[in-house]
């Protein structure tokens, strides 16, 4: 059977697209065409209007005929020239589709214009295009309300860990200048009721001693809370300074080895970024002490120009990290997650690496503002 030509469409490849087009069947291109609520139009290379559905017509209040052979930016944007972003130029060169997202400045509107080469070809062999155009405002605006609400959240969790942190800080100052005066005081008196006791006060000097042993252990836990609030070290000497202490107590005296190594040069950070830090690392330290079953732990810290990376590694048994992420492994998939939390607090990132039997390698990776400790 021969092919068919019209004034628009030559043939291709047996299709007659005009006719296929303007098909009177129910299931007429047309007719699918027509039912979609976005813009769908035929061009050619140059931008020039082949085709359009209703959607076009009915958006703009015209007829078919008043559009057809008029250059579409003309038409939809009224520019002379190519909408700035229009997909048609490197659908055309690459002949592939592309599809991009673009802010109309003249309707204030967000669409999604795609263009995909068609195989058919005009009458004066001009290649043609089928060009899509989908409003997306109402979706860019709710991506953009997220945005906004995360960046609140964001804050928001920012000024509650600020806020945490100082007061940890007040109990800290308060359980030392007080409390912890009081006990030392409490300790030397009964060193001195002891000593002043008549030598035939055996049993009064034993009751005074145990008095005294446990005033002893008292301090020292008030002590280790002290610099579970707030480690003194870390706001006198800086980050590398308090996380080798911490390592001493944490994991040298669970009998885990740990070696720790500075790469650039050391310098104090902000409060702020050293706090974080010593945070995360505090609960890396945690998590190896109580489940890790680790021989040896080693700590690399990278001062770089304008960021710092910490990477922590054990020989531990490792684990799942989906699985200790998720809600069923509350306490330690919290402990985790609250470590990417503070990283991102500081529009940093970590990133956690392990399997069963195979160790755990926590990277940490923050921007840094240079500069001294801000208090």
């Amino acid at each position: 059977m021969m092919e068919k030509e019209s004034p628009l469409f030559g043939k291709s490849e047996g299709l007659d697209l005009t006719q296929t087009l303007n098909s009177k069947s129910a299931l007429g291109i047309r007719d699918i065409l027509d039912s979609l609520p976005f813009y769908v139009l035929l061009v050619d290379e140059n931008h020039y209007i082949l085709e359009a559905n209703n959607a076009v017509y009915a958006q703009f209040g015209v007829k078919r005929e008043d559009i057809l052979g008029k250059y579409c930016p003309m038409v939809i944007h009224g520019l002379n020239h190519p909408f700035p972003g229009c997909p048609l130029e490197e659908s055309a060169q690459k002949n592939q589709p592309v599809v991009r997202e673009l802010f109309d400045q003249q309707s204030g509107r967000w669409v999604t214009s795609a263009v995909y080469p068609i195989r058919g070809v005009t009458t004066d062999n001009r290649r043609v295009f089928l060009h899509t155009v989908i409003d997306i405002t109402e979706r860019k605006q709710a991506q953009e309300e997220l945005r906004i609400t995360h960046e609140q959240l964001r804050a928001l969790s920012a000024h509650l860990e600020s806020v945490r942190e100082e007061e940890k800080m007040k109990i800290a100052r308060d359980l030392h200048d007080e409390t912890s005066q009081l006990l030392s005081s409490l300790h030397a008196y009964l060193e001195a009721a002891i000593v002043a006791l008549p030598q035939d006060a055996n049993r009064s000097e034993a009751l005074l001693k145990k008095a005294q042993n446990m005033s002893t252990t008292i301090l020292d836990e008030i002590r280790e809370l002290i610099y579970e609030l707030r480690p003194a070290t870390l706001d006198g000497l800086g980050l590398v300074a308090a996380v080798s202490s911490l390592g001493d107590s944490r994991l040298k005296s669970s009998g885990v080895k740990i070696s720790i190594k500075i790469t650039g040069k050391e310098r104090r950070l902000s409060s702020q970024s050293e706090i974080a830090l010593f945070r995360i690392i505090q609960e890396a330290f945690n998590n190896i002490a109580n489940h890790a079953h680790a021989s040896e732990v080693i700590l690399n810290f990278y001062f770089k120009k304008d960021r710092i990376e910490v990477d922590i590694k054990d020989n531990g048994a490792g684990f799942d990290v989906q699985e200790a992420t998720s809600l069923k492994n509350v306490p330690r998939g919290l402990g985790l997650l609250s470590m990417k939390e503070r990283a991102e607090l500081l529009n940093g990132s970590l990133v956690i690496k392990s399997a069963p039997s195979k160790g755990t390698e926590i990277t940490l990776d923050v921007p840094l503002n240079i500069g001294a400790s801000d208090g």
